[in-house]
């Protein structure tokens, strides 16, 4: 068992099954998420539940080791960090747009700029399955 595994059900129930950088919903993906830390474990993070949140595949292997990522004009700026809010989901609103038509998410921030560069929120295939995921009413 890994050391996230008995923390696992509480981060799934706070997200609502959602990764909470992209939107999309483990239930209709077919893959498991990753229970991730905010601040790696390789950088001094904590196995807390201020510091897990639930990722896609995708996301979490972009993000990899990172807590930066670069915008647009090449400035290093923190990720979005779902902890900061309560609920996260009102900090991700404030932090990017979802395009209910193409699936796209939009960056509001410099902070939202970063995070869809750095973690290829926008990749076509993850793009996709939030159109299908948002034609079926799984995500609004």
């Amino acid at each position: 068992m890994t050391q996230v595994e008995p923390y696992r059900q509480l981060v799934e129930a706070r997200a609502g099954g959602t990764c909470e950088y992209c939107r999309l919903l483990q239930a209709a993906t077919g893959v498991t998420f990753h229970v991730e830390h905010v601040v790696p474990r390789s950088r001094g993070g904590l196995t807390v539940m201020s510091n897990l949140v639930l990722s896609c595949p995708g996301c979490n292997l972009a993000k990899g080791d990172r807590t930066t990522g670069d915008d647009q004009s090449g400035q290093a700026l923190p990720l979005f960090n779902p902890r900061e809010y309560e609920p996260w989901l009102l900090g991700w609103h404030l932090h990017f747009i979802l395009d209910c038509d193409t699936g796209v998410i939009l960056p509001r921030t410099s902070v939202g700029e970063a995070t869809v560069k750095t973690l290829r929120v926008n990749d076509p295939r993850r793009v996709f399955a939030r159109k299908l995921q948002i034609f079926v009413g799984l995500i609004a």
